[in-house]
């Protein structure tokens, strides 16, 4: 109930005139405690305190029974979430970039021809007709795109099976397997309620969440390489080697998580078998699936960027340095420690919480401390990957850190649950179940503060302006945009050009071009890309000015608005220029 308040807000409700208010959960969470401690001493006077104390006790000796229950719920919930709050539709750079490549696949043609750049008098003509999401081919005249395609590929298929909206299902079936995986994982590096309960974390975790409910990489490639260590973990070496292999498609520069997988495979095969020979077949049969997928993304940057070892994200040089990891490793457990709270860092102590034997946080067993070193080293992996990479100053991008973040949540929920070991054993379960709902419904209220279950409407803009572009512009429409670049291509069924690649004094030559060649161009800007709009091309025109009326402004809460030149000189001849209003997607 108080996780339903935080993502509902609350509610208010009158009984027998009695006005009951609740939009914090930090109450419902108090008075379920006062209600236990009410039960307790109610026991104590009728006499039954004994028998509630042995309740206790079989409680916990019992809470693995429930652990499934409860992970299984999660990764339901989870689905359900990701369902219901999904933005479903596609905007901005990664989820048109994404989705858009799906369907390019479903094609069988994944560079795209823009005949247009040809003939445009301006430099940069191929950039400039690549929308966000994509960049020049090789040759000239047409595009490519700029993310790997293992999501796209998932999201065709998809798409193949249940029609164009299943490429939305794709991230929320990930993230109810990630966190069933969580639990799998969990239950085999320590026990079941360890399992169980970093599945309710990762569940309730805000980047989690954030992810959750956009057609993007990352919750996808969390649960492939989730897949991937809990295949090495049971000695299915082939079946680890697959997931590593669609994790290497979905998210490449991971590439090297695999190497470590692979370590994981031989050390496991040998010590079980104690033969070298086995382990070497452990092996090979890891190497095979993990090879074929490498060679296709090869073979597909060969295609698209014209080397085996290209990107469309850029050279390695332009994306790495060993400047940015001062910067990052500052950034990254910052936003790790607000999101998360401080109580992570208690997972970094899991492999010395079970070498010096403390009950229950492995199950009892010392010899899984060695797998949670390993759970520690891809951790330290996935952290180290992106401590060179470009620096980005918003909390969401924590979500390069997703992969790593199940095992850590595993780990933090063992040395936690040893801890609950010494105390009394008939408080355990009480404080246990309080403190993970506690921790849990904090994570959920973090994700509402900071706007995930908000991203729905957000997004929508991108859908009502696509549909007004469709609905009211000619079919010669060109549009100058940027942020809406692919979204209205995708929804508008429009040519776009960014121009943020157009030269700032060539606006003016850009629009009579596209006039003289029978198009109609329009400028097609949210709102908060006035002012860059303005500081780009005001200087050498009257028309990057951008001071007559838009003939639309549609979207809500962020405003998308469309100018046409034609009617600047117009408007300050005296004349009236109506702007048409639709505030969302669905007309209002």
């Amino acid at each position: 109930m108080a996780t339903v308040v935080v993502v509902g807000g609350g509610f208010t409700a009158s009984f027998g005139g009695v006005l009951l208010r609740v939009h914090r959960p930090w109450p419902l969470l108090g008075a379920a405690l006062l209600a236990a401690a009410a039960a307790g001493l109610a026991a104590a006077r009728s006499g039954g305190l004994a028998s509630l104390l042995c309740d206790a006790r079989a409680a916990w000796t019992a809470r693995g029974r429930a652990a499934p229950w409860i992970a299984a719920s999660a990764a339901v919930a989870v689905l359900v979430v990701g369902l219901c709050w999904s933005t479903w539709s596609v905007g901005g750079a990664d989820s048109y970039g994404y989705v858009s490549q799906a369907m390019l696949w479903l094609k069988g043609l994944t560079i795209e021809p823009q005949p247009l750049a040809a003939h445009v008098p301006w430099p940069l003509a191929d950039w400039s007709l690549s929308p966000l999401g994509y960049r020049p081919a090789t040759g000239p005249g047409a595009i490519v795109p700029t993310y790997p395609p293992g999501l796209p590929l998932s999201m065709a298929a998809a798409a193949t099976i249940a029609g164009p909206s299943a490429v939305f299902w794709i991230v929320p079936l990930a993230g109810a397997a990630a966190v069933w995986l969580t639990f799998l994982l969990g239950r085999r590096l320590a026990h079941d309620t360890c399992g169980a309960a970093a599945a309710v974390l990762l569940a309730a975790s805000p980047v989690f969440l954030y992810q959750l409910v956009q057609p993007m990489s990352d919750v996808p490639v969390t649960a492939w390489w989730l897949g991937a260590v809990l295949c090495v973990a049971i000695g299915r070496p082939a079946l680890a080697g697959t997931c590593a292999a669609a994790a290497v498609l979905t998210r490449p520069n991971l590439a090297p998580l695999a190497v470590w997988l692979s370590a994981g495979v031989a050390v496991r095969s040998f010590r079980h078998t104690r033969s070298l020979s086995r382990s070497v077949r452990a092996l090979t049969a890891f190497a095979v699936p993990l090879s074929v997928g490498t060679g296709f993304l090869l073979w597909v940057n060969n295609h698209w960027y014209g080397t085996p070892f290209g990107s469309g994200y850029g050279s390695p040089r332009e994306l790495f340095a060993l400047a940015h990891v001062p910067i990052n490793i500052t950034r990254y457990p910052r936003w790790l420690l607000e999101t998360q709270t401080p109580v992570v860092v208690a997972g970094l102590l899991a492999p010395a919480a079970v070498w010096f034997g403390w009950p229950d946080a492995a199950g009892g067993a010392r010899g899984r401390g060695p797998a949670m070193l390993f759970a520690l080293g891809f951790i330290a992996l996935v952290f180290g990957s992106y401590l060179p990479y470009s620096p980005f100053d918003e909390w969401w991008y924590l979500r390069f850190l997703l992969p790593g973040l199940p095992l850590l949540l595993i780990l933090t929920s063992a040395v936690l649950l040893g801890l609950a070991e010494r105390i009394p054993a008939w408080l355990r379960v009480p404080v246990v179940a309080l403190a993970l709902t506690a921790l849990a419904t904090h994570y959920v209220a973090t994700a509402r503060d900071r706007q995930v279950f908000e991203l729905h409407d957000l997004e929508t803009r991108y859908v009502a302006a696509g549909r007004y572009v469709a609905r009211y512009l000619p079919t010669g429409a060109v549009l100058l945009s940027v942020q809406e670049s692919g979204s209205l291509r995708l929804y508008g069924g429009r040519t776009t050009i960014r121009f943020d690649y157009l030269d700032p004094q060539g606006l003016d030559t850009a629009v009579q071009y596209l006039q003289q060649a029978g198009y109609q161009p329009y400028f097609a800007l949210e709102a908060w890309e006035e002012t860059q709009f303005r500081d780009r091309f005001s200087r050498a025109s009257g028309l990057g000015r951008l001071d007559w009326p838009p003939v639309a402004e549609v979207g809500h809460p962020v405003k998308v608005r469309f100018y046409d030149p034609r009617d600047r000189q117009r408007f300050l001849d005296g004349d009236t220029v109506k702007t048409f209003k639709e505030l969302n997607a669905s007309g209002r």
